[in-house]
């Protein structure tokens, strides 16, 4: 406790900074009182009567004065003397600390600020086996398309899609319940979906599979100069959101350093679809397949993740003169609904024999084909770091850098099964593939964020 008296002259504005300084030494914030109650600091600076500092304790934030405003030291002030050593970075709920230069006098945002971010992000990569194929003019129907024949060429999937870096955006809104810094906020974010489309018409044209029945790899063929024409035409794509609402709790708080505890509640929703179509039209009579007949099939398969769960997390924050790094991390516990959907369809026409229908395509066959749902408990985490500029009082922008993890997911790529036992419109025989098991893999999510927060 210090006793400050004042009573031949007035305290000038460097001999207040000292005492601040000082006080920056106990791990409390201070308060100035005298006889009549608790004083602001312009009228400890001024009076002439006999004033204490006393530590204020948390519980007492509320009730503390407004912070200073930027414009608060603006005016010329005289070196202070050296004090001794004391803690770098220690700083009092008024805006002081170890040098005026170090740190802007605290200034906390208003009741409300919103943040606007551009989002640079890359989604973890769909991995396809080869699924259009094409060989060498001349080569045999029987080898065409063949993974394994000389002159094969894959000319979509055996490779990853959808990693690719694609646009997004998040918004995140906030306000806050007292000087302490508690408060609320909710963000939303989407990265945006990003497909990956094939078509083709060559000459020759393949579906490559492993054929069950003769343990050897295989093809349905599209389109071959000698009897068939025909085209394929695929689609692959991802996108991801998030939703989460979480109470902010000050753990630390000071002009130099924050760290706050985050409590809440996210949403995740993880999407991936798969789809391939194929035309053919015979030019020739195969067996008891007429000139003219068409086959049109297709497959497709798509893969929901909704998360539901609790989450928790940190954030800290560093504050110098004009910048903030901001270092944050979060992590969601709760369920994942996962669903996997596989169908398929072949539809033959005959030349004034009218069309048919079957269920299946070639790689969704009635063996696999259906809606498959599990839950299961998950783990969902994010980390992100950024560096904030701050523009004015109630603007800042930032630069950052997120990774998002999510430990359960069910993929496109592990429902798509290259066994078949029968081709399409065939009776189901042999070893009954395709067939479909239900599998979950992780998922990762990362890229820069860009943006701005204004405070009002």
């Amino acid at each position: 406790m210090h006793n400050i008296a004042n009573s031949q002259q007035t305290t000038t504005p460097a001999m207040f900074r000292m005492a601040v300084v000082l006080m920056c030494q106990f791990p409390f914030a201070v308060q100035a009182v005298r006889a009549d109650g608790p004083m602001t600091r312009a009228q400890a600076m001024q009076t002439n009567e006999v004033v204490h500092w006393r530590p204020v304790r948390a519980e007492e934030c509320a009730s503390l004065p407004p912070q200073g405003s930027y414009e608060e030291f603006e005016e010329p002030y005289e070196p202070l003397p050296n004090l001794g050593s004391f803690s770098p970075g220690a700083c009092d709920q008024y805006g002081a600390c170890d040098g005026f230069d170090s740190c802007p006098p605290r200034h906390l945002p208003g009741n409300f600020w919103i943040r606007a971010e551009y989002l640079h992000w890359s989604l973890d990569a769909i991995d396809l086996p080869a699924l259009v194929t094409t060989s060498p003019a001349g080569t045999l129907p029987q080898n065409t398309g063949v993974l394994g024949q000389p002159g094969t060429a894959v000319l979509f999937g055996g490779t990853s899609y959808g990693d690719s870096f694609r646009s997004g955006a998040r918004v995140t809104v906030g306000w806050q319940d007292d000087a302490c810094g508690n408060g609320w906020q909710a963000s939303a974010m989407g990265v945006f979906n990003d497909d990956t489309s094939f078509f083709s018409s060559a000459g020759l044209l393949a579906r490559p599979v492993f054929d069950t029945g003769t343990a050897s790899e295989a093809s349905m063929i599209v389109a071959h100069p000698d009897y068939l024409t025909g085209s394929v035409s695929a689609t692959v794509g991802n996108q991801l959101q998030m939703y989460d609402i979480n109470r902010r709790l000050s753990m630390s708080s000071s002009q130099c350093q924050t760290v706050d505890f985050l409590v809440g509640y996210r949403y995740g929703q993880l999407d991936e679809t798969l789809g391939v179509s194929q035309s053919s039209v015979y030019t020739e009579p195969q067996g008891q397949i007429i000139s003219g007949t068409t086959v049109n099939l297709y497959d497709h398969f798509s893969a929901e993740n909704r998360f539901n769960g609790a989450q928790f997390g940190f954030q800290f924050q560093q504050h110098s003169a004009s910048t903030t790094l901001s270092l944050i991390a979060k992590v969601g516990l709760g369920v994942n609904q996962a669903k996997a959907t596989i169908d398929g369809a072949t539809v033959t026409t005959v030349p004034g024999g009218g069309s048919a229908t079957f269920d299946g395509g070639l790689l969704a066959q009635s063996t696999n084909i259906g809606v498959y749902e599990e839950s299961k408990f998950a783990v969902l985490p994010e980390v992100g770091v950024n560096l904030h500029t701050r523009m004015d009082e109630h603007l800042e922008v930032f630069v950052g850098y997120s990774l998002l993890y999510w430990s359960d997911a069910v993929r496109v790529s592990s429902q798509v099964n290259r066994k078949v036992s029968q081709f399409p419109p065939e009776p189901i025989t042999g070893t009954a593939d395709p067939a479909y098991q239900f599998q979950t893999d992780s998922f990762f999510a990362h890229g820069l964020n860009v943006g701005g927060t204004i405070t009002f």
